[in-house]
């Protein structure tokens, strides 16, 4: 899974950035939900984002590794 999204990355990267940008506003916007709220429901959109952070994390150490042109 991790190889499939940092293939993809490298041929879409806008594609990807929107990925990120999607993910970082909804960090943002539960923060901002569960602070301003204070309902503990809006937490639960904090662990749903950790997967896809957790993608691109692995992603990204694969396209380091395997998939750099700098070598």
């Amino acid at each position: 899974m991790f190889r499939v999204y940092a293939r993809f990355s490298v041929n879409y990267p806008i594609v990807h950035k929107l990925n990120i940008l999607l993910v970082a506003a909804i960090f943002l916007l539960s923060c901002y939900q569960l602070l301003a709220n204070e309902n503990l429901l809006f937490g639960i959109s904090l662990l749903l984002i950790t997967i896809p952070t957790f993608i691109f994390a692995k992603s990204s150490d694969y396209k380091r590794k395997y998939l750099s042109t700098n070598n």
